[in-house]
């Protein structure tokens, strides 16, 4: 009897050994994550998108490879408040860094704080974290004397420096914002489709190669300016690629790239004339919620586990904080706005078709206080799409109607929104005003945000 009690516990132990050791080994297998965002970018100026001109050869591979998102949107009509709901997974009137100077509270359960905790390292470069808006977040700050600021550059040391530890990098590319200046060849490189590669160095053009922030109207162009200026771009999204082949082959020669997964997306998209102008919110200080501005790219690319996959369903930058808990095997964080793609990449049924919503102020970083009293929101289904301007003189009636200014489309018979719709349909109208002024009452929030200036500056606690 004695003897039997030993054997079982013996056994007892030696299968508690091999499950601990199990979950040790599951926890050492989960792979790195590098999420690399690209500033104003336009995904449909991506071969993989379906455009004509040969701009991106090497992230086509990437999304032949992996999972590509056809409709993918932003939160906002510029870089913060989308960038901090990739990081939260909340919408922007919820966590409430939805101007200039705002701050995240200490105490928010980012993604890296979440990756931290399960035994990542969670690097980012000074440059990345230096202003109010990016505190808080949980990242670890890097010595700024290593790294010399160059575009991508920085990324590549970063990664060599990080290459033998489990690690999550979040690299913001900056290339494709205005100026809209690519170095030679880059800035000839799609000019010959309009007169033989002779650039036209006009005014408009000179201002859009020098200027960070051009007023919207501040400036015309003509036809053949349109088309130098979109030229001038698209070079800046082919040199975007041959970087990112750079980037692939040095982490293929350091041995970390099996073992990565890499999303590429954005902060936001960016206007090319197709509403009389160029830019986003923050450049044109006129913020607007068309597609061109909130529709981005997003590429899942992890041959390891996933295989290639073109999923249609709108999806939000909300989502990828859950999307990328789940695809490690850890558990949700409790109060999460947005939902898992998992099911999705795996060609599952979606877990939920809901509306894409979108905020922003009216110029964006630029904006004065004026001006951030000045918003701009938008619900968006596969089929409509509704835009409402609040200003500070809107005022709501006793029968509850808002006399902001309202636009609708409809994306199925007309995608380019140029034509508002909105007093001939009314009923759709009145579905979609509710959808989106529920959604305003139930994510408006205080709990997140910091009032302006508030808090410590982790750059500062080093």
């Amino acid at each position: 009897m004695r003897l039997q009690k030993q054997l079982f516990i013996v056994m007892y132990f030696l299968v508690f050994l091999f499950v601990f050791e199990s979950r040790s080994e599951a926890k050492e297998d989960l792979p790195n994550i590098l999420l690399f965002t690209v500033d104003a970018c336009r995904p449909d100026h991506f071969g993989c998108y379906g455009y004509s001109r040969n701009t991106t050869p090497n992230i086509d591979k990437l999304a032949r490879d992996g999972v590509l998102f056809t409709h993918a949107f932003s939160q906002s009509a510029w870089t913060t408040p989308g960038m901090i709901s990739i990081f939260t997974s909340l919408y922007p009137p919820t966590h409430g860094v939805d101007a200039k100077d705002r701050t995240l509270k200490d105490d928010v359960l980012t993604l890296p704080r979440v990756l931290k905790g399960n035994r990542y390292v969670v690097p980012v470069l000074p440059k990345f974290v230096d202003i109010p808006n990016y505190w808080h977040l949980g990242f670890d700050v890097v010595d700024k004397e290593r790294f010399s600021g160059e575009e991508g550059e920085d990324l590549l040391k970063l990664l060599e420096a990080y290459k033998d530890q489990r690690f999550f990098i979040w690299y913001h590319y900056h290339g494709l914002h205005l100026p809209y200046n690519p170095p030679n060849p880059y800035d000839k490189i799609f000019q010959e489709d309009i007169f033989g590669g002779v650039s036209a160095e006009t005014e408009a053009v000179a201002l859009v190669k020098a200027k960070s922030v051009i007023k919207n109207g501040s400036v015309s162009f003509n036809s053949t300016e349109r088309k130098v200026v979109v030229a001038l771009y698209d070079g800046q999204v082919r040199q975007l690629d041959d970087y990112m082949k750079q980037l692939i082959e040095r982490m293929k020669k350091w041995g970390i790239l099996d073992n990565t997964v890499i999303i590429v997306t954005s902060d936001h998209g960016e206007e090319l004339f197709e509403h009389g102008f160029i830019g986003h919110a923050s450049t044109s200080l006129n913020a607007k919620l068309y597609d061109e501005i909130i529709h981005i790219p997003l590429i899942i690319w992890w041959p390891k586990k996933i295989k290639h996959r073109v999923v249609d369903e709108q999806v939000q930058q909300i989502d990828i904080m859950p999307t990328i808990l789940d695809m490690l095997g850890l558990p949700p964080s409790e109060g999460l706005q947005g939902y898992s793609l998992l099911p999705s990449i795996q060609g599952k049924p979606a877990n939920n078709l809901r509306p894409v919503f979108c905020e922003t102020i009216l110029g964006g970083y630029q904006s004065t206080k004026e001006m951030e009293e000045i918003r701009l929101r938008c619900v968006r289904t596969k089929e409509w799409k509704l835009i409402y301007t609040k200003t500070p003189t809107s005022n709501v009636s006793s029968g509850g109607l808002d006399d902001g200014k309202y636009e609708l489309y409809n994306l199925s018979s007309a995608p380019k929104e140029e034509r508002n719709i909105f007093g001939n349909h009314p009923e759709v109208a009145k579905e979609l005003k509710k959808k989106l002024f529920q959604w305003i009452e139930t994510t408006t929030s205080k709990e997140y945000s910091s009032q302006p200036n508030a808090g410590i500056n982790p750059l500062q606690q080093r």
